[in-house]
């Protein structure tokens, strides 16, 4: 089964790995595909989502060097190839223009033969940027799926912390955006509100809600958390305390609050009834976090499977509408 009719298949299961793509000074992008035949013999996934890096303007000083990579559908290409399993490749759209990014989306559906991308805006709102935005850019992947018969299926990126996130991902939605992945995920306020009133917004537009893949990330050292909160992850205060009250257990105490965010989320969900059909997106964000998050995906997709497989929440979505 495609990758596409996992994610719009509402009841079940989907669980995505996130891996940066190799830096060039690693050596050959072969060597990755090694780590990934590891991961898929310990545990199921779906596909491998494979972000696209760019030096960021907005952030202040990066408190992890930056290092030349290899490029993000190459690496996907190969994965797709030697291991078996479909990519996901995220492009950040306002950095080319329209012409530019219509050829870079064909040619990666045509030559690389990956049809499956993340669109990702710019980093601020402030900032005047030569290339679309992401509803421009889902517009004109629409458009060429349209008139050449190509299927390039469109995810996009939800920030749980933003005002109104709901009606960004409703116009999103309404405009080709399938799916979303979240920003990494260590409190369950934001996203269950936002959950919440996603699904409010659907009603009221009488529109079915689009997936969305709840972020993780296990954390090591505190070189880790303070790279994540560069990212703009929200890490309250407390919870920051807590994981690293002792160098000796940040690692298993960042399992312990993801672990509860989910459960969180999963319980909020249940309580309230809320039909939105969510997934995982486990990332490993430091290299050395390898067996960390493939230790945190198992935990978190045995949680997660198990609510998939009790809920009775898409019922209704699942029946054929008249």
């Amino acid at each position: 089964m495609r990758l596409r009719d996992k994610i719009q298949r509402v009841g079940r299961p989907v669980v995505v790995y996130e891996i940066l793509p190799p830096r060039i000074i690693d050596g050959t992008i072969e060597s990755y595909a090694e780590n990934i035949s590891t991961l898929l013999s310990k545990t199921h996934i779906d596909a491998i989502n494979i972000p696209e890096v760019h030096m960021e303007e907005t952030r202040g000083v990066r408190p992890v060097a930056e290092s030349l990579r290899a490029e993000p559908r190459e690496f996907g290409q190969l994965i797709q190839d030697a291991v078996g399993i479909e990519a996901i490749v995220n492009r950040v759209t306002v950095h080319e223009s329209v012409e530019e990014q219509s050829a870079w989306f064909q040619s990666t559906h045509d030559d690389y033969g990956i049809e499956n991308i993340v669109l990702v805006g710019g980093e601020s709102s402030n900032i005047e940027y030569l290339g679309p935005g992401v509803v421009e850019s889902s517009e004109l992947i629409n458009q060429i799926n349209s008139e050449s018969g190509r299927e390039i299926f469109c995810g996009g990126i939800a920030i749980p912390s933003r005002k109104v996130e709901s009606l960004r991902l409703l116009k999103k939605g309404a405009n080709g955006i399938e799916y979303f992945t979240t920003q990494v995920l260590y409190d369950s306020d934001n996203i269950s509100k936002m959950l919440g009133h996603y699904q409010d917004a659907c009603i009221k537009a009488k529109v079915s809600p689009k997936r969305i893949l709840l972020s993780f990330a296990p954390i090591s050292t505190e070189k880790n958390l303070n790279f994540l909160k560069w990212l703009g992850v929200n890490v309250p205060d407390a919870t920051e305390n807590y994981i690293t009250a002792n160098p000796n257990t940040i690692k298993d105490r960042s399992f312990e609050v993801s672990m509860g965010v989910l459960d969180d989320i999963i319980s909020h969900i249940s309580s309230n009834k809320i039909a939105v059909p969510i997934g995982l997106n486990i990332e490993h964000i430091m290299s050395y976090n390898f067996d960390h998050s493939v230790e945190l995906l198992q935990m978190m997709s045995k949680s997660y499977r198990k609510f998939c497989i009790e809920t009775d929440l898409f019922d209704d979505l699942k029946r054929p509408q008249r």
